[in-house]
């Protein structure tokens, strides 16, 4: 039987912190570009509530998924218990680690258990929030669609298996988080918060293309027929530089949003643009790499640098922006 101390570490292990700047980031992001908009709208209770609800979904949806990953991995006949390293059969950010589960830290059925206690959890933080401190009538629906997208990720309707896990994450991580953030605060909808959202809605599908790339044969092997399997890693390599370059594109309209914003203050988006264009120079080693047919630890050393560089890259992004708007409006 797991004692207390081994399944709370498999929990840790299992949950992938780090992978939580995805979700709380750009949430806080849309909260300041509420607070940009109207300060008066600004409401700390709400935001440190909405950021509870915001971790409790992004729990529910990385440790089911992993949970997903490796259940499929063993009836397909790899058990990753025998294998060294289990996370090298799946080790994407997004799929988060399964070694955990492989070392018998904690059970599949204790992983569920605890993701469905997390969804338990954040459902009256939505109730409170939306009839209490009356964040407006969106509220529980922006809520309940985050829940169903986490969970048709990798059960149900399983998006992540039929083409459309990118686009489910595009919407739920890219775009969502960054409304929500502001919804809640403004209780209100507004283009705005779209506006400022886009380049980071585009390198979120990026980066979700790219960090598949490593884990293409245990996708293929679980018949996850995601876009990658699809089309390929040199087709999916090859999308990376237009994908950054329409990201970029996207920082343009910023420059518009209130001329009383500095200019100087966007020179703090060379911060992303520089992980990024290091993450062009990884792009090129690797599809040379690809092309010279070498073995798989090769390729997977020089996608780890590709992708490390390109998530720091993706992150800044919405850390810049609120740089930005807090610095430009206090000046």
């Amino acid at each position: 039987m797991t004692n207390v101390k081994d399944l709370l570490s498999g929990w840790i292990e299992l949950s992938g912190f780090p992978k939580f700047t995805t979700s709380m980031l750009p949430f806080l992001l849309g909260s300041v570009v509420a607070w940009f908009e109207d300060p008066a709208t600004f409401n700390a209770p709400v935001l440190a509530l909405s950021l509870v609800a915001v971790f409790l979904i992004s729990e529910f949806c990385f440790v089911l998924n992993a949970s997903s990953v490796y259940a499929d991995v063993k009836r397909k006949g790899r058990d990753p218990a025998h294998v060294k390293d289990a996370s090298a059969l799946h080790n994407t950010a997004t799929s988060g680690r399964f070694n955990a589960l492989a070392k018998g830290l904690i059970t599949p059925e204790q992983a569920d258990f605890g993701a469905v206690l997390c969804v338990v959890a954040a459902l009256p933080i939505g109730v409170l929030l939306q009839f209490y401190n009356q964040t407006g009538a969106l509220t529980l629906p922006l809520g309940l669609i985050g829940i169903f997208i986490a969970y048709s990720y990798s059960r149900g309707p399983r998006f992540s298996y039929h083409g459309l896990g990118e686009l489910a994450i595009t919407i739920g991580v890219g775009w969502m988080t960054v409304f929500s953030g502001y919804y809640l605060q403004a209780a209100r909808t507004s283009l705005l918060p779209t506006i400022v959202a886009l380049p980071w809605v585009i390198d979120v599908f990026k980066l979700k293309l790219t960090r598949e790339i490593p884990d293409y044969e245990c996708d293929r092997l679980i018949n996850r027929r995601n876009l990658v399997v699809r089309m390929g890693k040199r087709a999916t390599a090859n999308l990376y530089p237009p994908l950054t370059l329409c990201s970029w594109l996207a920082f343009i309209p910023l420059l518009f949003l209130d001329t009383a914003i500095p200019k100087l203050l966007f020179l703090l988006l060379a911060l992303p643009m520089f992980f990024t264009a290091k993450s062009l120079i990884s792009l090129q080693s690797f599809k040379q790499r690809l092309a010279e047919t070498r073995s798989r630890a090769e390729l997977k050393q020089e996608v780890r640098a590709l992708t490390r560089n390109a998530f720091t890259g993706m992150i800044l992004i919405p850390v810049a922006l609120m740089l930005i708007l807090g610095l430009g409006k206090m000046v």
